[in-house]
């Protein structure tokens, strides 16, 4: 089920409230997802099967590392090392993702900033927290520096993350359930967000990277918003008339007079 901006934003916000490097990361991942409409296995630590006996990547998705990310101020480039204090004044950020489950490669995501609480300003923290605990720019952005080890975030950390965040703020008062929220429901609520605010279904396709009109699926009916003012506008009456009524030809005219 999709989910308003208010709970990645919710998840953030008490992740901060811990002092665990694990849920900071977590935090800034749900931010990240709903903002650049992320898929949960393009973000966190990749699945992994056995095959010919072999332990290897359970999809083609290949997962966003830190130097696919850039950072922009003004129109120049900020270095992905710079200081965090810098990192945070970036109006924008670019993500590029190597492959996809459905086989595209190399697309590009932008977004710009909304402050502490969005999506240029969790990247931030994510790339600056790996490159300043001695990470490189080939590691994953789920990657955490925790208790001298690193660990990367699990796609169940993101569900718990939001699942905390929506029970925090009373979704279920208002029919949401968060036994219905997955880290999907990030994806989901990104591009929601999208449709209420009016963009096109040619743009949320294009932004979401999605290949055919399956996005709809998360366009869900049961979100009010997308009734409101509906009945007001289909009981304007409006004049019509049946365009597909023609007047009969003249020989036809005849046969009826007959």
């Amino acid at each position: 089920m999709a989910v308003p901006v208010e709970v990645p934003e919710a998840a953030r916000r008490l992740a901060y409230l811990t002092s665990d490097p694990r849920k900071h990361a977590a935090g800034d991942l749900t931010v990240i997802a709903f903002y650049f409409l992320l898929r949960s296995g393009e973000y966190t630590k990749p699945r992994m099967v056995k095959r010919n006996g072999k332990m290897v990547r359970a999809t083609r998705t290949v997962q966003f590392r830190v130097q696919d990310v850039g950072f922009w101020k003004d129109g120049h480039i900020l270095p992905r090392n710079s200081p965090l204090s810098l990192l945070l004044q970036a109006d924008s950020a670019t993500m590029k993702i190597t492959n996809q489950k459905n086989g595209r490669t190399g697309q590009t995501l932008h977004q710009e900033s909304t402050g502490p609480d969005g999506a240029v300003a969790a990247l931030a923290r994510r790339v600056h927290h790996i490159l300043s605990n001695g990470g490189n720019d080939k590691q994953l952005i789920c990657d955490v520096f925790d208790n001298d080890v690193w660990v990367s975030i699990h796609s169940s950390e993101i569900v718990s993350a939001v699942r905390m965040a929506s029970k925090a703020l009373n979704l279920q008062d208002r029919g949401i359930d968060p036994d219905m929220i997955g880290a999907h429901s990030l994806r989901a609520g990104g591009a929601m967000a999208l449709k209420i605010m009016g963009y096109s279904d040619s743009t949320i396709r294009k932004f979401g990277r999605w290949t055919s009109d399956t996005w709809q699926m998360y366009i869900h009916s049961q979100i009010s918003r997308l009734y409101e003012g509906v009945a007001q506008k289909m009981s304007t009456p409006i004049n019509f008339h049946n365009i597909a009524f023609i007047e009969p030809p003249s020989s036809m005219q005849d046969d009826v007079m007959e």
